[in-house]
């Protein structure tokens, strides 16, 4: 074994390959190796593992990456250029606007003092320590998330194509501060959910926030509801399908379908959020045959459901203005848009729906998603769960229970 002492004390001689390894005040290990190449290069990789175990089994398979003359090129990516390439690499497979913050978390929070570094050079503390800085320097869980994200993704690539020989990512993350933070609201309770959604019924730029309480649908989806898309049956319901959603990021404004299959569903709505649908096209109709003008915009007719003064369909940012207004006016928390959505799946999972029935209605992927981070209990639920099998049980004759005393012999000391 590396590091083990002969009996005459001295420390033996390693082979060609067996690798050096040093033991860090943080418990890693660093690791380093001489191999040659194929055509007679000699190369010495390194990098850093949790533990022993760990980086002998990196020696390992940089010697077997020699063998099979897989070793990356001399040349030293930097972190930007690795970040760089697997944003191109991603780039026919997902949505412009997926691109476009890509870009923008590469440019904004890891290019400035990250993006410059060699990536084979990149080790754990070194990440360790960006990711402190990203947060002493003010940024929260969910851009330091999207970084670290980005940042597996990229070296997880930069691996399979042999341009590094080590995953730091892939060991080291950020430390998150802000979830489970006590006292901060993540849903309404049920009281202020009727609150609210009396306060947003009764204001016309309030229309969508009540649409989405009612359905649970996502801010995207309620803003890109097209009237040739919704069907009013006779019982009095509509069927709503979910084809599009409208998104923003970096001032733009995208629409694009769901993400997932499962995003693409069909939802049937009833009950009030069916008279709000009507009355919405009722004050469409009317604003449209006065030709108002909006923001100096005269009206458009543009078939979405949800749509200005001008008949221009919403901007997803501008959903804030109005949720924060009426929040304010209700006296009730002030919360996201977004978190209707939580509130929908909380008051549903209360009332006894299962998680897997919400899951499908909200077009997540797994149920997992909606129970860990949109499920959220209310104090009420916790107020009778003290069992008491007395007024449990059904009225019946009292139950006759035969009780074995254990008589114990004791020995006395002679």
């Amino acid at each position: 074994m590396p590091g083990k002492e002969s009996a005459d004390g001295k420390r033996p001689k390693r082979g060609q390959g067996e690798g050096s390894f040093k033991h860090l005040p943080d418990g890693q290990v660093r690791w380093r190796v001489m191999v040659t190449t194929q055509a007679g290069e000699r190369r010495h990789p390194s990098g850093t593992a949790r533990n022993l175990t760990e980086a002998r089994k990196a020696v390992r398979e940089i010697r077997e990456a020699a063998l099979r003359n897989n070793l990356p090129p001399r040349e030293r990516v930097t972190v930007k250029k690795l970040v760089e390439e697997y944003i191109e690499h991603r780039a026919p497979s997902v949505k412009g606007r997926t691109l476009d913050n890509y870009r923008a978390i590469l440019k904004r929070n890891i290019e400035p003092t990250f993006g410059a570094l060699k990536a084979q050079g990149v080790n754990v503390p070194r990440l360790r320590e960006f990711y402190e800085d990203l947060r002493t320097g003010g940024q929260g869980d969910s851009v330091r998330r999207q970084v670290h994200n980005l940042l597996h993704a990229a070296y997880k690539l930069g691996l399979s194509n042999s341009v590094v020989t080590v995953n730091p990512a892939a060991q080291v993350r950020p430390v998150y501060t802000e979830r489970g933070r006590a006292g901060r609201p993540v849903s309404f309770t049920p009281e202020q959910a009727v609150i609210f959604y009396q306060a947003a019924r009764a204001d016309r730029w309030g229309w969508p926030l009540a649409f989405m309480l009612a359905t649970g649908m996502r801010p995207g989806e309620v803003l890109g509801l097209r009237w040739e898309e919704v069907t009013f049956g006779a019982d009095g319901s509509a069927l709503v399908p979910i084809e599009r959603t409208r998104s923003v990021s970096g001032g733009r404004v995208y629409e694009d379908t769901p993400k997932t299959e499962r995003g693409r569903r069909t939802v049937r709505v009833t009950g009030d959020a069916v008279a709000l649908l009507k009355e919405t096209k009722a004050q469409e109709e009317r604003e449209r045959k006065a030709r108002l003008v909006h923001n100096g915009r005269p009206y458009q007719v543009t078939g979405y459901v949800f749509t200005s003064r001008a008949g221009t369909p919403y901007r997803p940012d501008n959903l804030r203005r109005p949720m924060r207004r009426l929040c304010l006016a209700a006296d009730i928390p002030l919360l996201t848009p977004h978190k209707l959505r939580h509130t929908w799946t909380s008051l549903f999972a209360a009332q006894g729906v299962s998680i897997e029935v919400l899951s499908r209605q909200l077009g997540h992927e797994s149920a997992t998603v909606t129970r860990n981070f949109y499920r959220h209990v209310f104090e009420e639920e916790r107020g009778e769960l003290t069992y008491d099998p007395v007024t449990s049980l059904a009225p019946r004759e009292p139950i006759k229970v035969r009780v074995r005393r254990a008589i114990g012999k004791v020995k006395r000391d002679p």
